[in-house]
């Protein structure tokens, strides 16, 4: 029986797939590392988020093409078919990257804002170096930005403590289906036609 496209690309999807998990969880490990927790947060930080964020969404695009056909009923599940089935973790895998992308773009966005109130913080204490008195209705808004900068660290290190957390169940789903269909993954060429 001649195989179908889906068929013929499952192994290729699946190989990049992986690969990209691979770089988005070791882009992941130098974001930890990466981000201060008490030092000034700096654009540079948001340019490795934003790798992340392209690692993430190429694993999630392979992982969506590797299983396409299921939908289309051009492939069988992997009980029925043990050499180009889809195994339900892919398919519980595609959602996990979905929610690693907004994580990491929540991540991002929260990390944007921070920087964006620490420089309206500096701004704001140059007005009122600036101003004769040095008091009033400034110092009311620098107080206020102080409570925000305060709980800061702390907000940061949970988001990428629940990541983390996270990263482990893909870990887990990864390493089921590595042990589950190696054949698939050894395959050296994509056929596309």
């Amino acid at each position: 029986m001649p195989l179908n496209i889906f068929q013929r690309n499952r192994g290729f999807q699946a190989r990049i797939r992986d690969e990209a998990y691979g770089r988005a969880r070791d882009r992941f490990r130098k974001t930890v590392e990466l981000l201060p927790v008490e030092e000034s947060l700096e654009r540079e930080h948001l340019k490795h988020l934003d790798d992340l964020i392209s690692d993430l969404e190429t694993s999630f695009e392979y992982a969506s093409n590797a299983i396409r056909g299921l939908r289309r009923g051009r492939l069988k599940r992997y009980r029925n078919d043990r050499e180009f089935g889809v195994m339900e973790e892919e398919v519980v895998l595609q959602h996990f990257l979905e929610e690693m992308i907004i994580q990491a773009r929540f991540l991002r966005k929260r990390l944007e804002t921070d920087i964006k109130i620490r420089l309206y913080r500096e701004r704001v204490r140059r007005l009122q170096a600036q101003s004769p008195q040095g008091d009033g209705f400034l110092q009311g808004v620098l107080d206020s930005l102080g409570e925000l900068v305060q709980g800061e660290s702390g907000d940061m290190q949970r988001i990428l403590d629940l990541m983390e957390g996270r990263y482990q169940v893909g870990d887990r789903l990864m390493e089921i289906l590595r042990n589950k269909a190696p054949k698939l993954l050894s395959e050296t060429a994509p056929l596309t036609g």
